[in-house]
């Protein structure tokens, strides 16, 4: 069963393609990818991050990957000053846990204030995964 939206997609749902809607995004294709969802219900994502735009804009690339959403009660938010992604495949119940590397909240509100929103996204879009997040599998 295919689910989720393309990042394309996912921006146009979102309004534009900013760096957190990608960061959000890229976790959430890792959490399928490594999880193996088989339903859009299988899943379920705890958000913890500052509850603040642009940090908040996570959420829509999350939902837009996953099928988690706030319309099916299977994805959560908590406010918290770090950067962290916890999915779970509730038929396997392996849970994979994503923490936003140290330095990259830094780089990507660089990127985005000198050079503009489009080029910090691109730089998300392109790093390696393993720059962007640590990652811890249950």
């Amino acid at each position: 069963m295919v689910f989720g939206l393309s990042l394309e997609e996912a921006s146009r749902l979102h309004g534009h393609k900013g760096p957190w809607l990608v960061i959000g995004y890229r976790a959430g294709s890792r959490a399928r990818e490594v999880l193996k969802p088989k339903t859009e219900h299988d899943l379920k994502c705890v958000v913890r991050i500052p509850r603040e735009i642009p940090y908040t804009c996570t959420i829509d690339g999350i939902q837009a990957s996953t099928s988690c959403t706030l319309g099916k009660l299977n994805i959560s938010i908590e406010d918290s000053n770090d950067f962290e992604f916890v999915f779970i495949n509730k038929a396997t119940r392996k849970s994979l846990t994503l923490k936003l590397r140290e330095g990259v909240r830094d780089r990507v509100e660089e990127l985005s204030s000198k050079s503009g929103m489009s080029v910090a996204a691109k730089w998300v879009e392109e790093v390696d995964l393993w720059e962007l997040f640590e990652e811890f599998l249950r």
